[in-house]
């Protein structure tokens, strides 16, 4: 996952109308939060820079926080509904170096074999917990799930995650799932189109 930089300012508007004030010169309220014996820290920053990275899916952050660097994860962004423009952003603190765990958002791809043989596709867990080091942390994992035929199943052990990614959950959770129909036994389909040629 990229590093993205982000510049801050330690914030000391917290009322509503120091707030408004804020957003009209083009700044956003954001807190930095956690950290062991650390206090949670209001900062602002801007709000046009925040939505490019946001549509960027960037997680991992360095915010240049008056001149003084902090490692952090974008752990969510509160926006308005009539608007779509963001309200409010929170950090986590993080260490590089150390392994964390996040959500992976998983997208099945293809077609799966069974759904030609009267099955149904049935997804189960699309998003899971994984662990890794922030810049090793995926955005998002691809799975080729043609191959699935009725009766089979896609579980969370059955992932090729990249080097140094772990799965944070039961490994037997289920991804998705092929059910109904009839799966059909290995060697019966050249078996069928031989009979067919045949006649």
């Amino acid at each position: 996952m990229e590093l993205a930089r982000l510049k801050a300012e330690r914030r000391s508007a917290l009322g509503r109308n120091q707030i408004k004030k804020l957003r009209s010169e083009g700044w956003m309220p954001a807190v930095v939060y956690g950290g062991e014996g650390k206090e949670p820290l209001s900062i602002q920053i801007s709000e046009w820079e925040l939505e490019q990275h946001v549509n960027s899916h960037h997680k991992v952050y360095e915010l240049d926080i008056d001149g003084s660097a902090q490692s952090a994860w974008l752990q969510d962004v509160a926006w308005k509904a009539t608007t779509d423009r963001p309200l409010h952003a929170d950090f986590l603190r993080i260490d590089l170096d150390q392994p964390m765990e996040a959500d992976l958002e998983i997208t099945l791809m293809g077609h799966p074999a069974g759904l030609s043989r009267g099955g149904a596709l049935i997804k189960d867990n699309l998003i899971i917990r994984v662990k890794a080091k922030p810049l090793d942390l995926p955005a998002g994992h691809e799975v080729d799930i043609s191959p699935m035929d009725t009766g089979t199943a896609l579980r969370a052990k059955d992932l090729k995650l990249p080097d140094g990614v772990e799965i944070a959950v039961n490994p037997e959770l289920p991804i998705c799932r092929v059910t109904g129909g009839a799966a059909v036994p290995a060697g019966d389909e050249a078996g069928d189109a031989g009979e067919a040629g045949d006649s």
